[in-house]
């Protein structure tokens, strides 16, 4: 099963899948076919080594505000989140939660949960871990504020849309 990524570069909205195999990884954007990817990461921070069609090259990826700065052969793409007010699910998948929730994006094992309640979070903070086909997803914060409640716990089964946690959203 493949993992569903939505993203905006330039204003325009992409949708990417990874399938994870033991053949590899592959990755499709928008309509195109699935395409080989290996990518690893280095010992710097932010910055991987990918292998596309044999051809090796190197990405560098950095925050910027609530979007990622990705530069790629001296070529800079700016990934921002999907969505009229800005809040696509990221690294989780694109489901979007109203303000004050964050819901399981699939189901699987919660194997870590990173906050607790009275916790201060960002825009993007990983708020918790969801193993689902041997793979780890990582459920982020669509918006800042303070954890009010958290109700998933380590170990314990989640299904696709099951309250993760309640926050007051940050005052913007």
């Amino acid at each position: 099963m493949a993992s569903r990524y939505r993203f905006s570069v330039d204003g325009t909205d992409h949708a990417v899948s990874v399938e994870d195999s033991p053949e590899g990884v592959s990755v499709k954007i928008d309509d195109a076919d699935y395409f080989p990817v290996d990518a690893t990461t280095s010992g710097v921070p932010g910055l991987f080594s990918i292998i596309r069609d044999g051809v090796p090259t190197q990405a560098y990826v950095t925050r910027d505000g609530r979007a990622l700065r990705v530069v790629v052969d001296g070529r800079v793409f700016i990934l921002g989140p999907v969505g009229a007010a800005g809040r696509g699910r990221g690294a989780a998948g694109g489901m979007t939660d109203p303000p004050g929730t964050i819901t399981a994006p699939l189901a699987g094992v919660v194997v870590d949960v990173r906050v607790k309640e009275g916790d201060t979070i960002a825009a993007r903070d990983v708020v918790a871990v969801v193993e689902a086909m041997k793979m780890q997803n990582e459920v982020q914060a669509p918006l800042g504020g303070t954890v009010k409640r958290v109700t998933a716990t380590a170990g314990s089964r989640i299904e696709k849309g099951d309250l993760i946690l309640e926050y007051t959203p940050a005052e913007e």
